[in-house]
């Protein structure tokens, strides 16, 4: 299929059969989650309120990076799903037409 390179990146991160895409999710998100616990033990333990902005920082960032992140593929994703579907039309047509020209083959199925 001709796919473009941003198309060709959001398949092979799909595609890709070592990491799942829900694992770097979880990962990101537990990155936050670690530097928001770090922010909220320092306004805690040393008194300073000034570190809960730190904590809504982190919240900010991850947000504008997940919704920066779901934008991108949902620019890109219908692209990709159409050309799949017409590929898989097309492919259903052939086997019809396979299927019809050869039906006493077909009977044992």
């Amino acid at each position: 299929m001709d796919l473009s390179p941003q198309e060709q990146s959001i398949v092979r991160r799909f595609s890709q059969s070592n990491k799942s895409p829900i694992a770097g999710l979880m990962r990101s998100s537990m990155y936050c989650v670690v530097l928001a616990g770090l922010f909220l033990y320092l306004a805690l333990a040393r008194n300073e309120p000034l570190y809960s902005i730190g904590i809504f920082g982190m919240f900010v960032v991850y947000l504008a990076i997940r919704v920066y992140s779901a934008r991108r593929i949902s620019g890109i994703m219908p692209r990709i799903l159409e050309q799949y579907e017409l590929r898989i039309s097309e492919l259903e047509a052939r086997l019809g037409r396979i299927e019809g020209a050869n039906p006493e083959e077909n009977k044992g199925r």
